[in-house]
């Protein structure tokens, strides 16, 4: 047993782990993942080799203050472990942890030995009851993925010198009650992805930095500014969390209308959402992103299609957009084209689209037609609803999947 590298034990019934000292010596990883009944791994530390310890969803695990980890653990993932509470001290004598997964736990806050962990690289603690952003991490050189997604308890500003983190490259903060970031975080400038997508108090930005990749941000009442300075964007995301009912949506779209003529000047962007009630055009010269691959719209009026990049276009999602007869005669690279409440009578020429591989219409109303259904070869889903077969009598011809019910 003393050449043992990895134990595996997921999913038992065992209560309690017992390791002597100086037994399983070469022993690497452990996993004890969705183990029930375990709560007592406190012989743990014996294990002078172990790099990995994974007790996900193991809820009833037990931690206590005086808990010695094994010194040379690289990976540490509790996520799920629902009964712990807090981390003991003895955390920061991990001096090789490179990877700390605590989501789905009910940890409010760190213990300050965490600013120990010089070799950290990646915290998790999604879903936590995380109060504010723990400034113990700050200083941490290595650390380069932060995720304190769906934080419901983490409020207030970021307050604090956010620029200690020079190695960060992701920061998700998503669905957390974070009102403002750090001014400095556009010193971040290994920063590739920021995550801030359903953060409603966070109306404003700060000025980021112009390595970002992937930009996510929805609130309410937002102040969208010019992020054309974001010329690496690859995806941008801007979402207004007040999604009007129906019978809101005309009269929100009379609002004052949001500039964004800027984002035609993001020359590498490839995924692009716009979900803004105050947004009800496309900017001129919006086929200038030719490299835009991916792109959702919502709330547009009678949007012109011929002004989408169609050379490079494969994948287009329209939603809440008033069109009654549109052409996608000019988006022949299309593969996936979703429609979503836009009432819409009919569709002609769809047999232009001859690389379409996925339609979903969904709507109060029954589509009358899809002209040119049949001829589309790479057709392999439809989805349509409400399904109406007297109307769409043509489907009956083809050889695809239909999916009615969604």
């Amino acid at each position: 047993m003393n050449s043992l590298k990895e134990l595996l034990i997921d999913e038992t019934g065992i209560e309690k782990i017992v390791f002597q000292k100086g037994s399983l010596e070469n022993l690497e990883i452990l996993s004890a993942c969705d183990c029930q009944q375990l709560k007592d791994i406190s012989t743990i530390g014996h294990l002078s080799n172990l790099s990995s310890l994974v007790l996900d969803g193991t809820a009833n695990v037990e931690l206590p203050h005086f808990f010695e980890f094994p010194r040379k653990l690289r990976r540490l993932s509790l996520r799920k472990c629902t009964k712990l509470g807090e981390l003991p001290t003895s955390i920061g004598e991990l001096k090789q942890l490179e990877v700390m997964d605590l989501s789905h736990t009910g940890i409010t806050k760190l213990p300050s030995s965490v600013k120990e962990l010089t070799n950290l690289k990646t915290l998790k603690m999604a879903r936590t009851f995380l109060q504010k952003f723990p400034e113990e991490i700050m200083n941490l050189p290595k650390l380069e993925e932060i995720d304190f997604s769906l934080c419901r308890s983490l409020a207030s500003k970021v307050r604090f010198n956010i620029s200690g983190l020079s190695s960060l490259r992701i920061l998700r903060l998503q669905s957390s009650y974070v009102a403002g970031l750090p001014r400095r975080i556009c010193n971040l400038s290994h920063l590739q992805a920021l995550d801030i997508l359903d953060c409603n108090q966070l109306h404003a930005l700060p000025e980021l930095p112009s390595s970002l990749l992937s930009l996510r941000w929805g609130s309410e009442k937002m102040g969208v500014p010019d992020l054309s300075y974001l010329t690496n964007l690859k995806e941008l995301v801007l979402k207004d969390v007040m999604q009007p009912k129906a019978g809101r949506l005309m009269s929100l779209l009379n609002l004052k209308t949001t500039k964004i003529g800027w984002i035609t000047r993001l020359p590498s962007l490839e995924t692009l959402e716009l979900s803004l009630p105050t947004v009800t055009y496309l900017p001129r010269n919006f086929s200038a992103l030719t490299r835009l691959q991916k792109l959702s719209l919502s709330y547009m009026k009678e949007p012109d299609l011929t002004q989408l990049p169609s050379s490079s276009l494969l994948t287009l999602h329209l939603k809440h957009c008033e069109m009654q007869e549109p052409k996608f005669s000019s988006l022949t690279y299309l593969s996936e084209l979703e429609l979503d409440n836009c009432n819409i009578a009919k569709i002609d020429v769809l047999e232009d689209l001859k690389l379409l591989e996925v339609l979903k219409i969904s709507q109060r109303s029954s589509i009358l037609n899809l002209n040119g259904l049949k001829e589309l070869r790479c057709l392999r889903k439809v989805q349509v609803i409400p399904f109406d077969p007297a109307s769409l009598s043509e489907l009956s011809e083809c050889t695809f999947e239909l999916d009615p019910c969604g």
